[in-house]
């Protein structure tokens, strides 16, 4: 944890020397993620032109809640990574964006609004938009709306801590999906 602490305090002191000029490349993490049920992420880009950035990253979720109390246990755990690109219509980070990008997901789910639980593979596309806040010379806020659907292999157990398979199979999926993320510009 210490070490951690180290290194944000360095990449805020280093960023605060950076110009701001020519900036081509962000690190950043998603909020909305570590809101559901604290799924770390992380992601990066570089800027390859005015108008056009490439983006990647990746998330894991290891966490399995009330695993004591197998009638109340819930999670969200999956490990995904993802790329693509955005199109900036002004310039890169900064403004309106769109951007499109292909994503697999490992996934293990349930126990949240039902006690049924999902486990599986999915791999597809993502089609979304948003705008970026600057809110300094390195830091900004970027903000997104979109979905992503393709094709997932999966199996349905009637609760996340027993073995009972209601269902399994593939099938084609299409999932809402939003940004509210912190990225350190540099």
């Amino acid at each position: 944890m210490r070490t951690v602490g180290i290194t944000l305090l360095a990449a805020l002191l280093f960023s605060a020397s950076l110009p701001a000029a020519a900036q081509r490349f962000t690190v950043g993490t998603d909020g909305m993620g570590w809101l559901a049920l604290g799924t770390m992420n992380a992601d990066a880009s570089v800027a390859v032109s005015q108008h056009v950035s490439l983006h990647a990253g990746a998330s894991l979720n290891p966490w399995t809640f009330r695993k004591n109390s197998p009638d109340k246990q819930l999670q969200i755990r999956q490990f995904s990574v993802w790329g693509g690109a955005r199109w900036w219509p002004w310039h890169v980070y900064s403004g309106w964006w769109a951007g499109m990008d292909a994503r697999y997901m490992v996934y293990n789910a349930g126990g949240i609004i039902k006690r049924d639980t999902e486990e599986g593979n999915a791999y597809g596309a993502r089609v979304w938009g948003g705008y970026s806040v600057m809110l300094s010379g390195h830091w900004n806020l970027d903000l997104g709306v979109g979905a992503w659907g393709g094709w997932k292999k999966y199996t349905v157990y009637s609760c996340p801590s027993c073995g009972v398979t209601l269902e399994q199979g593939g099938k084609v999926f299409v999932l809402p999906d939003a940004r509210v993320a912190i990225q350190l510009i540099f």
